[in-house]
């Protein structure tokens, strides 16, 4: 995988996106019905902040996290995704998402902490394939 695919995936899908407020009030998570928001324990547990994120090849990138949610839409995808959840525990959670027009992909959440998690994120978004670790520490608040 170029460095450059790469670092679009860690910006796309590490789960702890830098949200901004425009990017939350145009997609809330739902349900696979559309109609109500998800909840999911091991996504609420996690603190929102400052976050450092780094991809299998070792890839690092900061961001602020304002809405633990954001791991379920990838950053380029701007219509509305449905997902269906597959496993949910305390400290782990298995999503499958659908965003109409852009593909499907399969995330796990791993929470050690709530200052520590693993995401793990495969499938095929734009017609580019992608599989993906990351593992991801708070580092503080966000500024």
């Amino acid at each position: 995988m170029s460095k450059r695919v790469a670092w679009v995936r860690l910006t796309a899908v590490a789960g702890l996106v830098l949200v901004t407020a425009s990017a939350a009030a145009q997609q809330q998570p739902t349900g696979a019905s559309g109609a109500r928001p998800l909840d999911i324990p091991a996504l609420n547990s996690i603190q929102k902040g400052k976050w450092a994120a780094r991809n299998s090849e070792g890839n690092e990138r900061t961001m602020c996290v304002r809405d633990v949610y954001q791991v379920l839409r990838p950053e380029r995808v701007t219509t509305p995704c449905q997902h269906v959840v597959m496993e949910s525990a305390a400290s782990r959670a298995t999503v499958r998402s659908v965003c109409s027009g852009h593909g499907t992909m399969l995330t796990r959440i791993t929470v050690d902490t709530p200052r520590q998690v693993t995401v793990d994120t495969q499938g095929v978004i734009d017609g580019q394939p992608f599989s993906e670790t990351y593992d991801a520490k708070r580092i503080g608040d966000c500024s």
